[in-house]
C-alpha cells in the first residue's frame, strides 16, 4: 500500500470515528438535560397553564376593539387583584393588510363566568390602541395591572401559543 493510500485510509478512519463520537455528544442542541432540569422532571411548556377566558368575556374584548378587528378567543391568568386576559385580535376583513395583533386585558370579576359582563380594562399599549378609536372604549387597567407584570407575560405567551397551534 502507497503512502498515499494510507493516508487516505487514515483520514476516513479518523473522520469516521470522530463522527461516530459527536454522534454520541448532544452537542447543546440536543441536550437531555438543559439547564434548570433535573432528570424525572416534568417537561413544562415555557408558559403557565392556559386557561381559556369564557364566550362572554371574548365578546365583550370584540365589541371593545370595534367592528375593524374581531377577537376569536382569550387565554387568562389569575392574579391576586383579578385577572389577565390575554386575546388576539385579528382585522374582520381577510384582505386587510394589517397584522394580527396581541392584546392584554384585565378584570377584576371572572372572566371564565358565561355571564361575564365587565368590568374590562385595557393593559397593554396595543389594547389601548384598538380601543382608542371606539365609542365605547374601555378604561386603562388600575395601577395594580401592569403590561410588564409576569402574569401579563405568562398571558402572553398563551396568546402567542394558542395562535402557533
Amino acid at each position: 500500500m502507497s503512502t498515499r493510500a494510507k493516508t487516505a485510509t487514515a483520514l476516513l478512519g479518523a473522520a469516521a470515528i470522530a463522527l461516530l463520537l459527536t454522534a454520541c455528544d448532544p452537542g447543546g442542541a440536543q441536550n437531555p438535560n438543559p439547564v434548570g432540569k433535573v432528570p424525572g422532571s416534568e417537561e413544562k411548556s415555557q408558559s403557565a397553564q392556559c386557561d381559556v377566558a369564557s364566550s362572554a368575556a371574548v365578546d365583550l374584548i370584540d365589541k371593545a376593539v370595534g367592528t375593524h378587528d374581531k377577537a376569536e378567543f382569550a387565554n387568562i391568568q389569575k392574579g391576586d387583584g383579578g385577572w389577565y386576559l390575554g386575546a388576539t385580535i385579528v382585522p374582520e376583513d381577510s384582505n386587510d393588510p394589517n397584522d394580527d395583533e396581541v392584546t392584554i386585558w384585565a378584570s377584576t370579576d371572572d372572566p371564565t363566568a358565561d355571564d361575564f359582563d365587565g368590568p374590562l380594562y385595557a393593559v397593554n399599549q396595543t389594547a389601548k390602541d384598538a380601543t382608542a378609536d371606539e365609542s365605547s372604549s374601555v378604561s386603562p387597567a388600575p395601577s395594580s395591572f401592569s403590561a410588564d407584570s409576569e402574569l401579563a407575560q405568562q398571558v402572553e405567551s398563551c396568546v402567542v401559543e394558542a395562535s402557533d397551534r
